[in-house]
């Protein structure tokens, strides 16, 4: 052969090509009996921790557009502006701190608490599974019975449902929220897990849905992912429930700039 680099290089880029077209190719996946979100208030306050950025901000954002009290806890060092600005009320602690927890549920009656716990550096301590933790035990002190969790795809049982780059990126959070989804499966509250896969800052676009399906995957909107959480928190036959958040639209990875 005269030229076996170049036929090398080139075999390269169409295999690269022909997975890029294929990746991702799943279809549709069940969708989750549930009801389409509530336009009115629940009662009793939702405290939203994670509530200061992306995912947690959104929820917020939908909460407080239906006129539901929410409470973001805020860590000491960080900018509560956000949710500050859609109306919500700030409890200033970390949920590394159960000290912390305890004080911010023991002020009033809370009906649920929804937590996007995560850190934004993929070195150091994770808050993962102690914040997880410390959240759930003050649920139980507090009596607070309603509890959703955002973790991910490629948690316990859905590993292999996500891409190899991805476990490979999140090789020490996945562990963390494993064992954040496992405690909270054995607390005795009403709780919801939820599992996104890659989240992208877009504006929503209403057609992602949540699913039993934990071999799903694909990429999602912070704000879609934002309204299938309430979504979640307003049905009761989400208690006891994991679900992924799936796009049927994300599920390419040629997708993700174009959508």
């Amino acid at each position: 052969m005269k030229y076996p680099k170049l036929t090398i290089l080139l075999g390269l880029v169409v295999a690269l090509v022909a997975w890029i077209v294929i990746s991702g190719i799943e279809g549709d996946r069940p969708r989750a009996d549930l009801a389409p979100v509530s336009a009115a208030a629940g009662v009793g306050s939702v405290l939203v921790i994670g509530g200061t950025r992306g995912t947690g901000l959104e929820i917020v954002r939908l909460l407080r557009a239906r006129g539901e009290d929410v409470v973001a806890l805020v860590r000491p060092q960080s900018d509560a502006s956000g949710p500050e600005a859609l109306g919500a009320r700030i409890a200033r602690g970390d949920a590394l701190n159960p000290a912390d927890l305890s004080a911010a549920l023991g002020s009033e009656q809370f009906r649920a608490i929804v937590s996007t716990l995560g850190a934004r550096s993929l070195d150091g301590p994770r808050p993962e599974f102690d914040g997880t933790r410390n959240a759930v035990d003050a649920a139980r002190a507090a009596g607070v019975k309603r509890f959703i969790l955002i973790t991910v795809i490629g948690a316990n049982e859905s590993f292999d449902a996500a891409p190899a780059l991805a476990r490979y990126v999140l090789r020490n959070v996945i562990p963390e929220k494993s064992k954040a989804e496992d405690y909270l499966k054995t607390s005795g509250l009403d709780y919801t897990i939820i599992r996104p896969g890659g989240l992208l800052d877009k504006e929503p676009q209403g057609r992602a849905y949540l699913t039993e399906d934990t071999r799903s995957m694909s990429w999602i909107r912070r704000a879609d992912l934002a309204a299938l959480t309430v979504q979640a928190l307003d049905d009761p036959r989400a208690i006891g429930k994991i679900y992924h958040a799936f796009d049927p639209d994300r599920t390419r990875f040629w997708s993700i700039p174009l959508n």
